[in-house]
């Protein structure tokens, strides 16, 4: 730090009518600074200044605000103070003022200028400062602290708000799997026509119950001989496509078997290896610290050290490709485990479960071809091939209608009181062990916010190339999108509506959101 040099000047210890001041007023430069405004002192003391007549505009009595600066080689020092106007010209202006409601810390720093001032010593800004100023801000920032303590609680609740939105973004992405599309779907029958004709409606409205054996409409033709003809030609086609898809079936799921039994072998192997290898390098570098020891003795020459050095490298370079191998082997078990057999395990282009999921479609087809051909026998009549509720008629009475044409959509019925519906939701392929059976999840449809609590019914693979699906009985479940990329690959899931679900709509788009509990994520970690 920098000292100032001290003026010389006169001390004045000015006489009142009670004696002398109790403060002794000095030269020392100073100047008071009053509204952004400074005005150069004549004298000062501890308990006041005087300033020069037609300066700053006071009576006495009055009572202002401001700073006492002083300047310094090192920079400008200035303390705050409130003042009293004591003597005043005759012309309106102030010229003694004294002190009031000083600081005690302000107070001390101002007298250690004056008595160093009087002692003739170099006045610096640490001696000032050690007297009060330090003590003065730390009491003038407590207060600011205290003034503002809304601002502290302020950013305390911004904080905490903040870790409660970031614990929720953790929760959403690691414990909750929401639904990629979802859709309410129930299991629907149409029946088409089996020939081209006029067409000959019952008295039917949607939502109405039929039940099993009831004439739904009939269709007047000609050609239904040939029609029931090439509906056998039909039945012998699947039957040969059927008995393809069993044999392939059969060698797909032989195949997989005989690369899983293999891949387990080879990891077995692998296993032992690496547990000799292991054991090898031990052994290398044991060998190692001796050659190092022979080296320093001077036994054994640095080249012998570094060739066996090589040994171990190379022993270290054979476990991490060996673990690389059974990383690659663990992989493809585990595409097995989950229905995914990779291609090298299968025969064609077809996975078990893709030839498992034709073949179901293709005896599917089987059925209703069976149904047509009994149907076509009674001249287009159209039986209700269940007790079921009439969720669409897509013809009118007198219509002609051509062969295939779809004249009524069934849901089969589940109960005496409502359809069997149920959810049918895409959730991400990644997390498919985390979703089990029986679990409940929560899913709000489209036209209604309130969310509703459902149970998963059954999970298993899809793929948007074969977006056909069917329940056990073979009857199709609707409501999923047609659109989606062929080689998309999901966790399909049924759900199982909550039972105050009455109003949901057929295909209505719904979000299914699935938490899952820490304890089953950490299972699902420590299990990989």
């Amino acid at each position: 730090m920098g000292v100032a040099a001290i003026n010389t000047g006169s001390i004045h210890t000015f006489q009142s009518r009670s004696g002398a001041r109790k403060f002794p007023r000095i030269e020392f430069p100073a100047q008071v600074e009053i509204d952004g405004v400074l005005y150069p002192t004549k004298e000062w003391s501890v308990g006041g200044f005087s300033i020069d007549d037609n300066l700053y505009p006071g009576k006495k009595g009055d009572k202002h605000h401001g700073h006492l600066c002083f300047e310094l080689p090192v920079g400008r020092f200035s303390t705050p103070m409130q003042f009293e106007v004591m003597r005043a010209s005759e012309t309106g202006y102030a010229m003694g003022c004294q002190f009031y409601s000083l600081n005690s810390g302000h107070q001390k720093t101002l007298q250690s200028i004056v008595d160093t001032y009087l002692t003739g010593e170099t006045i610096s800004l640490e001696s000032v400062t050690s007297y009060g100023v330090k003590a003065q801000l730390h009491e003038e920032e407590v207060k600011r602290m205290q003034q503002n303590w809304w601002r502290f609680a302020l950013v305390a609740l911004i904080s905490a708000a903040i870790i409660a939105v970031a614990a929720l973004m953790v929760q959403s992405r690691i414990l909750n799997v929401t639904s990629a599309h979802a859709a309410v779907s129930q299991p629907v029958l149409t029946q088409r026509s089996y020939n081209n004709g006029v067409l000959r409606l019952g008295d039917f409205k949607p939502g109405q119950r039929v039940n099993k054996g009831d004439l739904l409409f009939s269709v007047f033709t000609e050609e239904g001989t040939d029609l029931l003809a090439k509906d056998r030609q039909e039945l012998n086609n699947i039957n040969s496509q059927i008995n393809y898809f069993q044999t392939l079936l059969r060698q797909t799921e032989e195949s997989v078997a005989r690369y899983n039994s293999r891949l387990f072998k080879e990891l077995k192997l692998l296993t032992e290896k690496q547990e000799l290898m292991r054991q090898e390098l031990a052994t290398r570098e044991q060998i190692l610290r001796l050659y190092n020891n022979g080296v320093r003795k001077g036994s054994v020459d640095s080249v012998s050290r570094e060739l066996e050095r090589l040994e171990t490298f190379e022993i270290k370079r054979a476990l991490l490709t060996m673990e690389a191998e059974m990383e690659a082997i663990e992989n493809q078990l585990d595409q097995i485990l989950i229905g995914v057999p990779p291609k090298e395990a299968q025969i064609g282009t077809k996975s078990p479960f893709e030839a498992q999921s034709q073949l179901n479609i293709l005896i599917s087809k089987k059925d209703k071809i069976l149904e047509e051909i009994e149907r076509l026998k009674t001249r287009g009549l159209a039986y209700a091939p269940c007790d079921c509720y009439i969720v669409a008629i897509n013809a009118t009475d007198g219509q002609v209608v051509q062969t295939g044409s779809s004249i009524f959509e069934l849901s089969p019925v589940s109960n005496a009181e409502r359809t069997e519906r149920s959810i049918l939701a895409l959730m991400p392929l990644e997390k498919a062990e985390l979703l089990k059976i029986g679990m409940p999840v929560e899913y709000k449809l489209a036209s209604n916010d309130k969310k509703l609590i459902g149970t998963i019914e059954h999970v298993q693979f899809y793929s948007a190339a074969n977006a056909d699906i069917y329940n056990d009985d073979g009857e199709s479940l609707s409501g999923l999108p047609k659109t989606l990329p062929r080689l998309q690959q999901y966790t399909l899931i049924k759900v199982t509506p909550s039972p105050e679900d009455e109003q949901s709509i057929v295909n209505e788009p719904a979000t299914v959101i699935a938490t899952i509990g820490w304890k089953d994520v950490f299972k699902h970690w420590f299990n990989l």
